[in-house]
């Protein structure tokens, strides 16, 4: 694969073009009803059921500011009304997903690396069916883990996701090791880009580095701040062209998000806007969005974010105690 050539043809194909109260009767239905869990049996007291796990969502993107965080906190919410939610704040050391669920935190992950707290502790209520993870702020040695502080957040994780039906990670921008790992352990990854033809050449690499670590990722992809529903599937056929030419494979198109006002005033009120503006053009695509999103995580079976954290982590569990 010859990176000159990707960047060189996404260029050129860049010059040519110019109710949320509730799931409807087709939406997917919540851990309790679905008839892939299947039902706990006990005997003695005992259960011999497989541990719940809760499905796990990557929000990720090549380039900071294409609205990830935005995705992040509208679809938290959404997930939030059909079962027990938990936001994991991967953007260690400059997180803000706290923002737009209104809270703020006084413990973050810089706190369980530090030694003065697990992760359990970290855990804040952002509403009835909402948790939050935080991963903190203005601490720049949070963008490059130990192995070993990786593997302290992961074994936190792993017993935490056993109370929840989702689990939803506001990713780090970028291709690091650390970031890459979070999107590794995940169910499904949801790539968000723009028509910005830089944003398109970092999607793309992204990938690139996601496919070199675990071919046989999920990935789905969502064009945000799009004029047009066509410019969104414009942009997502440059892209996916690309793609196959030199990965093989390219992500599915799950939607195209249009540039609304309504997403900048629901941030001014530190709210996700959905619940903000629910009448809002981009609220409606958003729970369009939210039951292709649910389609997708529904086909895989989950084994567990924290699990395969650890073992992303590279650690032996055998020198950690107990957490």
């Amino acid at each position: 694969m010859h990176w000159g050539q990707a960047r060189k043809l996404l260029r050129l194909a860049h010059r040519r073009t110019g109710h949320p109260r509730g799931p409807s009767a087709q939406e997917p239905r919540t851990t309790a009803d679905r008839d892939d869990v299947p039902p706990s049996s006990s005997v003695n007291g005992r259960s011999d059921a497989v541990p719940r796990r809760a499905r796990s969502l990557c929000i990720a993107s090549g380039k900071g500011g294409t609205g990830k965080s935005v995705v992040t906190a509208s679809l938290s919410a959404l997930f939030g009304l059909r079962g027990r939610t938990l936001i994991v704040d991967a953007d260690m050391g400059v997180g803000n997903a706290h923002i737009l669920q209104g809270v703020s935190p006084e413990l973050s992950f810089v706190d369980v690396v530090e030694g003065r707290t697990s992760v359990d502790d970290v855990l804040f209520p952002c509403s009835d069916a909402i948790d939050l993870l935080s991963g903190g702020s203005g601490v720049s040695r949070m963008a490059g883990l130990s192995s070993y502080e990786m593997h302290l957040i992961a074994a936190g994780l792993e017993k935490l996701e056993r109370n929840y039906d989702y689990l939803v990670v506001d990713s780090a921008a970028g291709v690091s090791a650390q970031t890459v790992a979070f999107a590794t352990a995940c169910d499904c990854v949801l790539l968000v880009t723009t028509p910005d033809l830089t944003a398109m050449t970092d999607a793309y690499a992204f990938l690139k580095v996601l496919l070199g670590r675990n071919p046989r990722a999920n990935v789905a992809l969502i064009v945000n701040r799009v004029e047009t529903q066509e410019e969104g599937q414009r942009v997502s056929e440059r892209i996916s062209g690309v793609c196959n030419r030199f990965l093989g494979r390219a992500p599915t198109l799950l939607g195209c998000l249009p540039d609304d006002p309504a997403v900048r005033r629901a941030g001014n009120h530190r709210r996700p806007v959905v619940t903000r503006e629910p009448q809002a053009l981009i609220s409606g695509q958003l729970r369009r969005l939210c039951v292709r999103v649910l389609e997708e995580l529904s086909r895989e079976n989950p084994v567990g974010m924290g699990s395969r954290l650890m073992t992303e982590s590279g650690f032996s569990s055998r020198f950690v105690s107990q957490f």
